[in-house]
């Protein structure tokens, strides 16, 4: 009888590893990301953008997914030290994207206030002073 349940308990912890390590499709790891995201579940979105990086790093919307893994860093989880990082990397691998524009300024602007930036300085100001 032991040896019975030694089996079935070999069996349970195979199924069991073999389930946790099982790798999604591109499509999935980029699906699960975005809805994390707009859920504002940060951390599980980046969790899911590096996977998505990690396993396709050819895939269609890797370069996507490694901008927005500088993307939240910076502008939800204010982790500028690996925003930075992931911006340097998405820049220096995808040099003629669309997004590399973007990198850039996100990169030059990195943990600065609204205030700081040249398109939104004047947001502060109290709009009534011109009337």
């Amino acid at each position: 009888m032991k040896k019975i349940q030694t089996i079935f308990l070999a069996i349970f912890v195979i199924v069991f590893l073999f389930s946790c390590s099982t790798k999604l499709s591109h499509d999935e790891y980029y699906a699960k990301a975005k809805k994390a995201y707009t859920e504002s579940k940060f951390k599980e979105a980046v969790e899911n953008f590096k996977l998505l990086v990690e396993y396709y790093p050819d895939g269609e919307k890797t370069a996507e997914a490694s901008f927005m893994l500088g993307f939240i860093n910076a502008n939800d989880l204010k982790d500028f030290a690996e925003a930075e990082k992931y911006y340097k990397a998405f820049i220096e691998k995808y040099p003629k994207h669309d997004l590399t524009d973007d990198a850039q300024y996100e990169l030059k602007f990195l943990g600065k206030d609204i205030n700081e930036l040249p398109m939104f300085g004047n947001l502060g100001a109290d709009s009534t002073d011109n009337e």
